[in-house]
């Protein structure tokens, strides 16, 4: 792999997020609205309770002031309707002209938006953590930080690879719409964004452990919580090797459908 190249698309891929501030600023406010409405919704289910799940009212808050904020460093669901554009009207060869590997080009632009997005991200929870500043939002030791920061960054190369999985349908079907919005909700509710996954029954939280969504959300803000630390290595573990089948599939995938391909579009 020729790294310059793909930091070269990145770079680009930077510049062009850059000229659409407004948009990266609007999706930034996203977080403030999630962690309102949740700090509103469990307050009242907190009323007369110490905990729920292990849960105290403050470390809720903090949770989803974590979870919003990763939420926001996938930046491959928007990406998924450009690429499958492409597709849909015959501009694929347009990546296959160039001297990278059309996966690699997606993964590239997926890191730049996303380093371009933290920064305003971080900006949002440092605010959302003042605001709630009785919510305790680091763990008790380094060890948890850098464990939920690698689960974090796997699950984000995760996620990048099925949103390109997504993508490349396009060649099978003329509309992906459907198959975009309910893996959305899906990956969502599995991964703990809507509401913590401790709430589930002990037997689904345990078969959920052995699926990748659960690492992508749930453990890194749970980590980070200082909660969940004898998952933490076989966390990693875990998402590692379904990340690395997903790359592989991903690698697979638009090899064989791109066959199919006549340069003139669905």
């Amino acid at each position: 792999m020729n790294l310059p190249k793909y930091a070269a698309i990145g770079a680009i891929g930077m510049r062009a997020r850059m000229a659409y501030r407004f948009d990266v600023w609007l999706g930034a406010t996203m977080p403030f609205i999630r962690v309102l409405l949740a700090y509103m919704l469990w307050k009242a289910l907190f009323a007369g309770k110490e905990t729920i799940a292990g849960f105290t009212l403050e470390t809720m808050t903090a949770y989803y002031i974590l979870t919003a904020f990763l939420a926001r460093l996938d930046q491959t669901n928007g990406m998924v309707w450009e690429y499958a554009e492409d597709i849909r009207e015959g501009r694929f060869a347009k990546y296959l002209a160039k001297p990278v590997n059309p996966f690699g080009h997606f993964l590239a632009t997926a890191a730049a938006r996303t380093l371009y997005v933290i920064g305003i991200a971080l900006g949002s929870v440092i605010l959302l953590a003042f605001l709630f500043r009785n919510s305790r939002l680091l763990p008790a030791n380094l060890s948890d930080i850098l464990y939920a920061a690698a689960i974090a960054f796997l699950g984000l190369v995760f996620m990048a690879s099925l949103n390109w999985l997504t993508a490349v349908l396009a060649w099978k079907f003329k509309d992906i719409t459907g198959f975009h919005m309910i893996k959305g909700n899906i990956v969502e509710f599995l991964a703990g964004t809507f509401l913590p996954l401790a709430l589930l029954p002990d037997g689904v939280l345990h078969l959920m452990r052995w699926f990748p969504f659960y690492y992508i959300q749930y453990l890194p803000a749970s980590l980070m919580l200082g909660m969940n630390r004898e998952e933490a290595f076989s966390g990693l573990i875990t998402i590692g090797l379904w990340t690395i089948g997903a790359l592989l599939l991903g690698e697979w995938a638009w090899r064989i459908l791109r066959r199919q391909d006549e340069g003139a579009g669905a």
